[in-house]
């Protein structure tokens, strides 16, 4: 094809035709050129193609690293709620609007337990990381950015309220609730169990003590604050990760 070119340049310069040569050579320059654009314009294509099928096979690894959080987000909501009733329970007790009774240590304890979220960023770090992200409608981007962002919401809440216990809770418990570790005189499911061959005596619930406790009372005050506020953003994060797999799985389908 070259050596083709090259003929028709020389027929025209060896026949004098210098005006029909330059015409002829830009001709042949534009088509080089438009030879040149298509070839790129096809590389970008492959290249995009390229990039969503990658961007599409990290859409499904998130979607599967969300089913994992929405595990584990709602076994969290649920222990959460569970301990938000026994601190609801301890509350009335302190404030007398119920008899305190051989339940109440067992919810004191109920409130020293951490908890903790730990999700599977994997997908999306790499994802965000890459220039397939911004492949992805604006739409998407945004939900997948929001879920994530609240999922560091939902651990800097769980920080609050674990280092609340650690620093607060579970000193003040040790120092003067430690006497009811002990076999039938705390009925928490755990104290049951380790103590459950214990031969010491059980003891009785100093009531006097406890409804004069008000460090205490304000403690469990705290705790109820608080684990209205996990329950509430677990819940918060549970609605948006559905949002985000329906959302991964419309695109999905919708480029099928």
């Amino acid at each position: 094809m070259i050596k083709f070119f090259r003929q028709i340049r020389q027929n025209l310069l060896s026949d004098g035709k210098t005006g029909k040569y330059f015409k002829y050579a830009i001709g042949e320059i534009i088509l080089v050129v438009i030879g040149i654009l298509i070839a790129l314009q096809i590389n970008n294509w492959n290249e995009h193609l390229k990039g969503k099928k990658s961007a599409e096979t990290q859409l499904r690894q998130l979607s599967q690293n969300v089913s994992g959080d929405l595990i584990l987000l709602n076994s969290l909501k649920t222990i959460v709620t569970g301990t938000l009733r026994s601190c609801h329970k301890l509350s009335e007790q302190f404030q007398l609007i119920e008899p305190f009774d051989s339940l109440t240590t067992s919810y004191i304890i109920d409130n020293i337990f951490e908890r903790n979220f730990y999700g599977n960023t994997s997908a999306f770090t790499k994802l965000n990381q890459s220039d397939e992200f911004s492949i992805l409608p604006k739409t998407l981007q945004n939900d997948i950015t929001h879920y994530y962002n609240l999922l560091n919401r939902v651990k800097e809440r769980e920080e609050i309220s674990n280092t609340f216990i650690k620093k607060d809770y579970e000193p003040y418990y040790f120092d003067n609730y430690s006497i009811y570790h002990r076999k039938a005189s705390n009925q928490h499911s755990i104290i049951t169990q380790y103590y459950k061959n214990d031969k010491r005596k059980p003891v009785a619930l100093n009531i006097d003590k406890i409804t004069n406790d008000h460090k205490m009372a304000t403690l469990i005050y705290a705790r109820y604050y608080q684990l209205k506020n996990q329950q509430k953003t677990y819940q918060e994060a549970i609605e948006k990760a559905e949002q985000v797999q329906k959302s991964i799985n419309d695109y999905l389908k919708l480029n099928e």
